[in-house]
């Protein structure tokens, strides 16, 4: 692809470009250029380009989103397994305070029946 104003190197250019790369210059321009073939790149095509390298950073950051995905994973599962365990334990020991402290005795006081409840401590006639 040359435009109008491009020329190919003179012999005293032509091993400019490396790795295959054509050496052109812009009579405008003191320096030459290259075209570099397919998988060479920089100002005389010396430099590799890996698109392996842009295929294994996405592999890299698939496998951060996977990790951080299974820590969140982990987290979320240890914080309701938490809540629900100790909401459970609560529960228990909740309903047995409740039992133990609902217990009710009833009393004969001069031949009138009284219950006397724990969760309030208070003195309450039977009602028959």
């Amino acid at each position: 692809m040359c435009l109008d104003h491009e020329e190919p190197c003179g012999p005293s250019h032509r091993s400019f470009c490396l790795n295959g790369g054509i050496c052109y210059v812009v009579p405008t321009i003191p320096s030459p250029f290259c075209r570099c073939i397919e998988n060479y790149t920089g100002a005389r095509c010396e430099e590799v380009f890996l698109p392996s390298s842009s295929i294994q950073t996405k592999s890299d950051l698939f496998a951060a989103f996977v990790a951080l995905t299974l820590l969140l994973g982990t987290l979320i599962i240890g914080a309701l397994y938490f809540l629900f365990s100790h909401h459970v334990v609560t529960s228990l020991n909740t309903t047995k305070n409740q039992t133990q402290l609902s217990s009710q005795t009833t009393v004969n006081v001069n031949h009138q029946q009284f219950e006397l409840s724990q969760t309030i401590n208070s003195v309450e006639p039977l009602v028959d």
